[in-house]
């Protein structure tokens, strides 16, 4: 995890992994940030598995380099990418572990996720896809490939270099309710990024123009039709967030 003052929302995402069904594992928490994650880290972190590590804030150093540095620090055989601010269901870890195993590669991603669009006074919850995989939920085993030192995009790019380097196993979309990208006001791509996961294709304009001018209404499209295993995250969700914010005001 690369993070910085952002611990309200850090905090969801080191509770996540606490509640990991697969227990062999330790967060590397990477913060250049000036805000001290300690008190949140001994309030939501699984004990024993967490390493801080705190370092000066540098202009120079990109998000990609930031990556590169916490895949360094760790110390598994086998790495996953951990963003502070997305929601990991329990059995995340295990399943993405054992599909890479099964496949007999040495890296596993989702192509299909749920996204969460907070603000305005609402919240949109729908599932989506990302072309080939989606990059933020790579798991691999230790490897040559490297981050490249870019702002933004920085994992699509890492994604298609571990996939070349130790081939990939894609999980479908029975495993959407694994991964949830949240949009909440301050992430490296706009809000307008997450809303065109909605018509990504041309397949899916004409379902989107329909709904968004002769219904006016999105949430009519099927993507906000989720399974019973989506509308169990998305409760979870709603309940760590409303539980954070109290944690943050408290």
């Amino acid at each position: 995890m690369v993070t910085a003052d952002r611990p309200g929302l850090a905090s969801r995402a080191i509770k996540c992994h606490a509640h990991q069904t697969y227990e062999n594992t330790e967060l590397v928490i990477l913060d250049d940030g000036s805000v001290d994650y300690s008190s949140v880290i001994s309030a939501h972190g699984a004990p024993g598995r967490v390493r801080y590590v705190r370092i000066p804030r540098d202009p120079a150093l990109t998000l990609g380099d930031l990556r590169n540095m916490s895949m360094e620090l760790a110390q598994g055989d086998w790495m996953i990418q951990w963003d502070d601010d997305e929601w990991y269901a329990p059995t995340r870890i295990e399943t993405q572990l054992n599909s890479a195993l099964a496949g007999g590669t040495g890296a596993c991603a989702l192509k299909w996720t749920l996204v969460r669009i907070e603000g305005n006074g609402s919240i949109m919850n729908f599932r989506a896809e990302t072309g080939t995989a989606t990059p933020g939920t790579i798991l691999y085993r230790r490897c040559e490939s490297r981050y490249p030192s870019l702002r933004r995009n920085e994992d699509g790019v890492f994604m298609a270099s571990v996939a070349r380097e130790l081939g990939m196993t894609v999980l479908g979309r029975e495993h959407s309710h694994l991964f949830v990208r949240i949009h909440h006001g301050a992430n490296t791509w706009s809000r307008a990024h997450f809303e065109q996961r909605l018509r990504r294709t041309p397949a899916q304009w004409p379902a989107w123009l329909v709904a968004r001018y002769l219904r006016r209404d999105i949430t009519t499209l099927g993507a906000f039709r989720l399974t019973d295993d989506e509308l169990t995250t998305v409760e979870s969700v709603d309940r760590s967030t409303a539980g954070e914010v109290l944690h943050v005001i408290s």
